[in-house]
């Protein structure tokens, strides 16, 4: 689930990321994938996630990652809109 080369930090870092954003998407959907990217000037959180044949992928960004974590929630809150309607219809 979780991707990219990474610390220990990093990676109990992800998963309390992960643990925020299971609550946040809600019961039926599977986080499948999540990434962080760390570059010179940003962070860019990915994840991606799915409910039944459907799937998708947020995207947040910060200068650090805390920020890209609260832009990640903000990403999550449309594109989470968009997956259901795709799974209903």
């Amino acid at each position: 689930m979780l991707r990219g080369a990474l610390d220990d930090a990093a990676t109990r870092y992800l998963e309390e990321i992960a643990t925020d954003l299971l609550g946040l998407l809600g019961p039926g959907i599977e986080l499948a994938e999540l990434g962080l990217e760390q570059g010179d000037v940003e962070v860019i959180l990915r994840a991606r996630y799915g409910m039944a044949n459907e799937s998708i992928e947020s995207v947040g960004r910060g200068a650090s990652s805390i920020e890209a974590h609260a832009d990640l929630r903000r990403a999550i809150i449309g594109d989470r809109i968009g997956l259901g309607l795709r799974v209903l219809v």
